[in-house]
């Protein structure tokens, strides 16, 4: 017997709801088997970080910057007492990090918890596929015997390697003054995260 029309409509109806769903289920499949945006389209002045203020808050925080900078808020009942921090993307330097061939991207950002007259620098790397590769060692490590660990100058990478240009702080040398000795530091990823690569 045939179909009444209004039962084939509902049929018809029915199955392109249904040829509908499964395009769409598809489209969102291929969607998700695609990888992340590659670093070179992430814009690194209004994006977010994770971040410790080299070591001022171990268990890091969250900071999204917009224009560059982020006002990021702290409890100020508890230790160290401050009332927030300031971040601000310094620079930027491209290149292929961890070997895959892809855009990799180091980070320079400045941390400046609030009250207080301090900045601090951490450098943050990510993945061509926006994935975190990790932190570059603290300047803390490059301190020696100086009064102030050292200060950034640029960032670049060169054959797989992060090459920084800083300035160390002389004997003389104040915070007022800034510090005075230029040196360069490169660093490579290796299985436990980034190391110093030394002069042979």
């Amino acid at each position: 017997m045939p179909a009444s029309p209004r039962t084939a409509s509902r049929g018809r109806r029915a199955r392109t709801a249904m040829l509908a769903c499964l395009l769409l289920a598809a489209c969102d499949a291929g969607d998700r088997s695609g990888t992340l945006p590659a670093a070179a389209s992430v814009d690194w002045r209004a994006t977010t970080y994770e971040l410790t203020c080299d070591g001022v808050v171990p268990g890091g925080f969250r900071a999204r910057v917009v224009d560059g900078e982020a006002r990021v808020p702290a409890d100020g009942s508890r230790p160290p007492f401050y009332e927030h921090y300031e971040v601000r993307v310094v620079a930027t330097a491209e290149g292929d990090v961890d070997g895959d061939d892809g855009g990799d991207t180091a980070v320079l950002l400045e941390c400046s918890p609030q009250p207080s007259n301090g900045i601090l620098q951490e450098v943050v790397v990510r993945a061509g596929t926006g994935r975190p590769l990790g932190a570059l060692p603290s300047p803390r490590t490059l301190q020696g015997s100086a009064p102030l660990p050292p200060r950034y100058d640029s960032l670049s990478i060169e054959d797989g390697e992060i090459v920084a240009a800083m300035s160390a702080y002389a004997a003389s040398d104040s915070h007022a003054s800034g510090p005075s000795q230029p040196f360069t530091v490169r660093w490579r990823l290796g299985p436990q995260g980034f190391v110093r690569v030394l002069p042979s």
